[in-house]
């Protein structure tokens, strides 16, 4: 397999691990007997995980979609059709 490969198959689930980590970080940094020398090695993982995803997925070949992304919809096509007295009726080409 090579690097490309393995970033497009592999990509989301380490979005997903840096999710889990920024996630159980945001509430070990609220919990008031937190340890400070864990959530001081979690912020350094997230540090660097950071900017090795987004390296990753500037090398990827397949397009990740976000939640929020609509997908791109198409104009129906319209068909122009003249009645025997003249009138015009549009409607969209069925395929």
């Amino acid at each position: 397999m090579t690097k490309t490969e393995i970033y497009n198959s592999d990509y989301t689930k380490l979005n997903h691990a840096y999710i889990q980590i920024y996630e159980t970080f945001q509430k070990l940094s609220e919990a008031p007997d937190a340890d400070g020398e864990v959530a001081m090695v979690l912020a350094g993982i997230l540090r660097a995980f950071n900017p090795t995803l987004d390296k990753i997925k500037s090398e990827m070949t397949v397009k990740t979609r976000f939640k929020n992304e609509a997908p791109a919809q198409k104009k129906p096509e319209v068909v122009r059709e003249v009645t025997e007295n003249g009138g015009v009726i549009l409607h969209p080409k069925f395929v």
